[in-house]
């Protein structure tokens, strides 16, 4: 009798343990996973932010004068091109840089949504190639403002002579808890769970601003 007790016992004790491995390994693959998703989406913002300062930095360059008024060919939020001179073997016509913020798609999670945006570069060198990629996805849609010497936001296009650059992004895909997984499957209305997942969502979200301040646009 007493060994059969013995067995049941150390059967309990190893089930007990059992369960709390899976379970520490359960949550630190989630950890592991949601970690390096982080990690993904920061250097995928540090290249999109690096890319783009550096086109607009360019904004103006080898452009006369004479030409000044027509650097900013469009001028949104969303939507921004103007003229630089890139290739010298060409100097009588000035090339094009564009970027464009375009809804790639929205995530429905019941009462919430988002919405994530690619961001569309083109780059137009006269008589040579015409360059269009996809250089990323962000979660805002507003990325340029348009500022005057001082910081303001300009009411003319002309007047610009600062571009504010906004970069703002987060992992959509991160693993969810196994208590909102189950509170799905079992159709329970818990809106309160939903904000907290949502939370845990938004927990690694990321943002790079930057005012880039364009020495062709000052002259």
């Amino acid at each position: 009798m007493t060994s059969l007790l013995d067995i049941i016992g150390a059967s309990i004790i190893g089930g007990m343990l059992l369960l709390l491995v899976l379970t520490v390994t359960d949550y630190g693959t989630r950890e592991f996973f949601n970690y390096n998703a982080d990690a993904i989406v920061q250097a995928n913002l540090a290249h999109m932010a690096h890319l783009a300062e550096y086109d607009l930095r360019k904004m103006g360059f080898g452009i006369n004068e004479g030409q000044q008024s027509t650097i900013l060919q469009i001028a949104n939020s969303d939507h921004l091109k103007f003229l630089s001179q890139l290739n010298f073997d060409v100097d009588t016509v000035p090339d094009t840089i564009e970027y464009e913020i375009v809804q790639d798609e929205i995530i429905d999670y019941g009462d919430t949504t988002l919405t994530m945006y690619k961001v569309l570069r083109s780059v137009t060198i006269v008589q040579h190639s015409i360059e269009s990629m996809n250089i990323g996805k962000i979660g805002n849609q507003n990325v340029f403002r348009y500022l005057n010497q001082v910081g303001e936001p300009v009411e003319i296009t002309q007047e610009t002579k600062m571009v504010e650059l906004t970069l703002v992004t987060f992992e959509p895909r991160i693993i969810l808890s196994p208590e909102f997984v189950t509170t799905k499957l079992d159709s329970i209305d818990r809106a309160d769970l939903r904000k907290q997942e949502l939370r845990r969502l938004l927990r690694p979200s990321f943002w790079r601003q930057t005012r880039l301040v364009s020495k062709n646009l000052r002259r």
